[in-house]
């Protein structure tokens, strides 16, 4: 089926449409860009939580920077979705073609477009940490099962952003690609980094569900 979404930016779309264009076999949009829709969703939730927040003094100034924070996230993670799905989309056509040089060389700039596009995805994502932590700790009762809601939603974002960057690193297939793309690796190590961090938030989220 003919991808109807593919010009349109998903923040025009109706979330029931973009999944049925997400279960289609064409990868426009594709896993990346729901990683992405995902962020958009721990965004809203970030934002929704830290409304309920009663502050004053310097934890008003905090939160008040937290939710221009959270309301950008959102924005942005939605336009990468977006850059993503094209990305997935030209991928498509690289590897679609005829096996020729052509088609390698085509492929293999798809690729780095596209490890380009989740490590920036992965990047964004990594920004939310330090505000998902002050929510853990400032966010109402009753709300903290909604920041642990955004948190796993995160901690998905970021496997997902490794997980592509990392493949699509690996078919660049050079022996040179991990000194020439140092910055893609290094962003991959960071996010390991972020993904135990996260991990170890969450474990301090679930003690205070708990207690």
């Amino acid at each position: 089926m003919a991808n109807s979404l593919a010009q349109r930016p998903i923040s025009d779309a109706r979330i029931g449409r973009w999944l049925e264009e997400l279960a289609e076999s064409d990868g426009n949009p594709g896993g990346g860009a729901a990683a992405a829709l995902m962020l958009a969703a721990a965004a809203a939730l970030m934002s929704m939580s830290g409304g309920y927040v009663s502050a004053s003094g310097t934890a008003q100034s905090e939160l008040t920077g937290l939710l221009a924070r959270a309301k950008q996230l959102r924005l942005d993670a939605l336009a990468m979705a977006d850059r993503d799905a094209r990305a997935s989309a030209e991928f498509g056509v690289a590897y679609a073609q005829p096996a020729s040089e052509q088609r390698d060389r085509r492929l293999a700039q798809a690729c780095l477009q596209a490890a380009k596009s989740s490590a920036a995805l992965g990047a964004l994502a990594m920004t939310a940490l330090n505000d998902l932590r002050w929510l853990s700790q400032q966010a109402k009762p009753q709300l903290v099962a909604d920041v642990a809601t955004a948190l796993g939603m995160l901690s998905a974002v970021l496997k997902a952003a490794s997980s592509n960057l990392r493949y699509d690193l690996s078919q660049l297939a050079s022996g040179t690609a991990q000194v020439k793309h140092a910055g893609l690796w290094d962003t991959a190590a960071s996010l390991d980094r972020a993904m135990k961090n996260a991990g170890q938030l969450a474990a301090r989220i679930d003690a205070r569900i708990k207690r």
